[in-house]
């Protein structure tokens, strides 16, 4: 399933109430401090001192996602997730893990359309080991890929693809999904995690290339939080990290809007007990003007049992079991997506007529928000759960270092937080009309159902 960037976790009562008292004012009085330099070599780095526990994190972006990937190398992005963990000459196969978890860290990484990061934690004595093993592969992961790893990890992809989409309930609507809505050669046209085709085919050449053409300095930002002492870890980073060739910076094209002319229908058929109803929107890009609308939006259609789907769907009208509703924020333009989990009917006819009847009802709830917009009571709701899921997040070390990645990555500054929460303090129920009315247009959507396969006799 596709990675989302906005977590839903709620913090503790006291910071929620705290922000319910202070609206708006206690956002706007918060920062991260930071120094921020960039190497010779392009990399940027950005440093945050945090004293409160004996650890650090470490976090590197690559500015490389799926969105990059040449027509014939879809997964490329994804499949390099895994690779970077396949070792190099001076740390062989396996031992890249070993050596790390060995010494108490831990470390991941995660792909996306936009980027990709990897990233460790530990005791504040191995940041010299993290920034050792970031900058090694780096440097040596290309010179060092052998048909072997390839094989090995190709076969880990392909295996993720069959048992996360494929093989798992509704799985398949987040492979289906990119394809209908994007035109053929737009970078989200298909799926993060590729295709078997492309995955089978690459070559050694193709994946050394893939690597020589976006992991570089300059391609990448790398963010160091916890408790370190600044100097020396502007020595440790200069050492690692410093002596890497120069490279200039990649620059990209931006495609045109894409937009649905009509309705695009699809139905499919899968082994679930429940009929599923997915309509998805294009929608304003991640930080752009109305991002934040549409995720205030999505709160009051489906955010918890008192919102309006639910309400309408689940208690009032008794046709669905569960309903969800967000805002799928990426770089170039977002998806807002409406899913509604329908009760099963008798047989396949009962299960197209609910969902038809679902379909009424969620048209009229929407065209009820397009018309009055989102209630100040809905607004300050959700801007009160954003906030306070927000802080509790940057509790976390981990958190701390990958948001100050993706501030620079979207605002060309790691320190936009306030441009970031500041953007829900101006939402009204105007801005949020207009942009239902912008947004979730009725003729111009992709509406997705998928059916509980037929079982032997004709039964569900």
């Amino acid at each position: 399933m596709p990675e989302h960037h906005k977590s839903k976790r709620l913090a503790g009562a006291a910071l929620a109430a705290l922000i319910v008292a202070l609206p708006g004012s206690f956002a706007a009085a918060q920062k991260i401090a930071f120094e921020r330099y960039t190497l010779d070599n392009g990399l940027t780095v950005i440093l945050h001192e945090d004293h409160r526990l004996p650890r650090v994190a470490v976090n590197l972006w690559y500015y490389v996602g799926s969105k990059d990937e040449p027509k014939g190398r879809s997964g490329f992005a994804h499949l390099f997730e895994h690779l970077m963990f396949m070792g190099t000459n001076n740390v062989p196969i396996g031992q890249f893990d070993n050596i790390m978890e060995g010494a108490g860290g831990s470390n991941n990484a995660t792909t996306s359309s936009d980027r990709t990061n990897y990233f460790e934690s530990g005791p504040r004595e191995l940041l010299e080991l993290f920034l050792f093993l970031e900058a090694d592969r780096m440097t040596g992961l290309s010179r060092a890929m052998t048909l072997e790893k390839l094989n090995t990890q190709r076969g880990v992809v392909r295996n993720e693809r069959r048992q996360s989409y494929e093989n798992r309930p509704y799985g398949q609507l987040w492979l289906e999904i990119p394809a209908l809505i994007y035109p053929a050669g737009h970078p989200y046209h298909h799926p993060v995690i590729g295709s078997h085709t492309d995955l089978e085919n690459a070559a050694v050449s193709d994946v050394v290339d893939f690597f020589d053409d976006f992991y570089f300095p300059a391609n990448a930002s790398l963010a160091i939080a916890g408790d370190f002492d600044p100097g020396e870890a502007r020595e440790l980073v200069k050492k690692y990290f410093g002596s890497i060739p120069r490279r200039e910076k990649i620059t990209r094209e931006k495609p045109a809007p894409p937009t649905i002319e009509g309705v695009l229908r699809k139905t499919l058929t899968d082994a679930v007990e429940l009929p599923l109803a997915c309509f998805v929107w294009h929608a304003p890009a991640f930080y752009s003007e109305g991002d934040a609308d549409m995720d205030i939006i999505a709160n009051a259609l489906a955010g918890g049992k008192s919102s309006r789907l639910y309400r309408r769907l689940v208690y009032d009208k008794k046709l669905a079991q569960d309903v969800s509703a967000y805002q799928s924020s990426s770089l170039l333009g977002s998806k807002f997506i409406i899913q509604v989990f329908a009760l099963p009917g008798a047989d396949t006819k009962e299960n197209l007529e609910r969902l038809g009847t679902i379909e009424r009802e969620v048209d009229a709830v929407v065209a009820e928000l397009q018309e009055g917009g989102v209630t100040g009571r809905e607004i300050g709701r959700a801007r009160n759960s954003t906030e306070s899921a927000f802080w509790s997040d940057l509790e976390s070390l981990e958190e701390k270092a990958d948001l100050l990645n993706r501030y620079l990555f979207h605002f060309g500054n790691p320190g936009a937080i306030e441009l970031d929460l500041g953007r829900y303090s101006k939402i009204t129920g105007y801005s949020t009309s207009s942009w239902a009315k912008k947004v979730l247009k009725p003729n111009g959507r992709l509406i997705l159902h998928v059916l509980p396969e037929e079982k032997k006799g004709g039964q569900q």
